[in-house]
């Protein structure tokens, strides 16, 4: 083989290696980045954060015992009666989520001092029964908010989703003189939990009228 014939087959041989050479190192890039991509989003996946938002609606009275049966109307009637006692107390709550899809479940503490006859109930946000009515009459935990809901994800819309509540608590109305429950308290603890863990809670807390 001349010379010529030979230098050039080697010039070909070079540039053939070199393009295999540089494709193989652009494969290995592209890779490389993908899993990048791929692990940097499982770890923004992995930080879950949620908030929780309770507000007072319909408070800052003391209660009276109310009918079971008309705490709906009371409640719509802005929590007081027809001659402006306060026959219940509300809350608004909601509970938003700007990460990854969560299953979220929501309970609620009470410290109860000297009151034996009080309820609550959740409304949901067309204001339909969400928890039934719940009889409280000791200090308990993790009593329910009503059964545990889904909080879509966020990441690929960027705007947040969330779920809005409303807490209603009562004292019942009874046909005896409800000494007990005269000028006695409660405190209540409303707490949201995620399935991943994240954990928020905020506290509520109303009197009893001493002189009904």
């Amino acid at each position: 083989m001349k010379l010529k014939d030979k230098r050039g087959l080697l010039l070909m041989i070079y540039i053939f290696s070199f393009v295999i050479m540089l494709f193989g190192v652009s494969f290995s890039y592209f890779t490389a980045k993908t899993r990048s991509e791929n692990n940097a989003l499982n770890i923004k996946s992995g930080h879950l954060s949620l908030e929780l938002e309770v507000a007072q609606k319909y408070s800052g009275h003391k209660l009276i015992p109310t009918d079971d049966t008309d705490i709906m109307k009371a409640y719509h009637n802005k929590c007081v009666d027809d001659v402006g006692n306060g026959a219940c107390v509300a809350y608004d709550i909601i509970v938003s989520n700007k990460t990854a899809k969560q299953d979220v479940v929501g309970t609620i503490n009470f410290n109860i001092d000297h009151i034996e006859n009080l309820n609550y109930l959740v409304l949901d946000e067309e204001e339909k029964l969400f928890q039934n009515i719940t009889r409280i009459s000791k200090s308990a935990e993790n009593m329910p908010l009503g059964s545990n809901f889904i909080l879509d994800s966020a990441l690929e819309t960027g705007i947040p989703t969330e779920r809005k509540f409303t807490l209603v608590i009562w004292l019942s109305n009874y046909d005896y003189d409800q000494k007990e429950d005269k000028g006695g308290f409660f405190e209540a603890s409303i707490t949201y939990n995620s399935i991943y863990g994240q954990k928020l809670s905020s506290t509520i807390s109303g009197s009893e009228k001493e002189d009904n």
